[in-house]
Formats: C-alpha cells, structure tokens, sequence
C-alpha cells in the first residue's frame, strides 16, 4: 500500500468515527471514559509490578502508593463509568479555567505588543468554557468528552486526507 493510499484511508476512518462521535455523543463520551479507566488500571497494574519486582526504585513506597491508587481508580471508572464521566468532565473543565486564566495572566506580559489582545482573547474564552462546563456538571458530562473526541477525529481525518491529496499531487 502507497503512503498517500495509508492517508486516505486511515483520514476516512478517523473521519468517519469523528462522524459517528457527532452523531453518538454520549456512547463516545463512554468510550473515553472507559478508555481512561482502562489506562490507569493499566498504570496501577505496571507501576505495582515495578515496584515489587525492583527493588532498587528510589522511592518505591511512593511508587507504589500512586500505582494503587491508579488502580483503584481504574477499576473505579471502569466500574461506574457514567460516574467517571462525571469526573473527567470536572477535571476537564477545571484545566480549561485554569489554563485560561494563566494565558490570560501571560497576555499582560505581552501588553503593548500585537500578541496581546490574541492571547487575552483565548484565555478569556478558555477560562470561560471552563466555567461554562463546571457550572453545567453534570449535563454536559453526557456529551462532553464525545464531542470534544468527534472534533479531535474530524480535525485528524481531515488533515491526513488533505495530507494524503497534497503528497499525491506532488508526485505528478
């Protein structure tokens, strides 16, 4: 298979799951949620390996006590995963209100400057999107985290389509 033909095709999948993501908000918001439980019991399991296998670890207790608590979280979500949805979605809007009010916090740094109003502009609304989420917990739990992975997939798809065309114009 030609590189451009690899794009095309895993640009129409990734497509096509952003597509279905749009259209199946809370399955995906789901999908995630498992996902992340799967990860951090993943995590709990390996890091709990390590540090019973190594016994050369600096800090192994502390190793160890974070690796359980991955796991308990893991089993946790994977358990409740509505519940889990829940709380990723916290998370999330919690990082966006924090990240926007620090880009916004650096925007003064930029005061005077071409860059300031962009960079004020972003935080502002990055930090308001993030209000907006945790003053919606736990409505926009259902559809969060699906919506947000059907844009990420429709971004992608398009971009390694619109690769997969340039490359192959190229080659003309």
């Amino acid at each position: 298979m030609k590189g451009t033909t690899a794009l095309f095709v895993s640009g129409g999948l990734a497509l096509l799951g952003g597509l279905i993501a749009i259209l199946f908000p809370l399955p995906a918001s789901l999908a995630v949620a498992v996902f992340v439980g799967w990860m951090f019991l993943l995590s709990g399991v390996l890091g709990l390996w390590a540090g019973f296998s190594d016994t050369t670890i600096p800090a192994r207790g502390w190793l160890m006590l974070f690796a359980l608590l991955q796991l308990v979280v893991g089993v946790w979500m994977l358990a409740n995963p509505l519940k889990g949805l829940v709380s990723l979605t916290i998370v999330l809007g919690a990082i966006f209100l924090v990240s926007g009010a620090g880009r916004a916090m650096v925007a003064l740094a930029f005061s005077g400057t071409r860059t300031f109003w962009m960079m004020l502009l972003s935080g502002v609304i990055t930090a308001a999107l993030g209000l907006y989420i945790l003053f919606n917990v736990p409505e926009s739990s259902l559809i969060l985290l699906g919506t947000l992975l059907a844009i990420e997939l429709v971004v992608i798809g398009s971009t390694l389509i619109a690769l997969g065309l340039a490359l192959k114009k190229s080659d003309m």
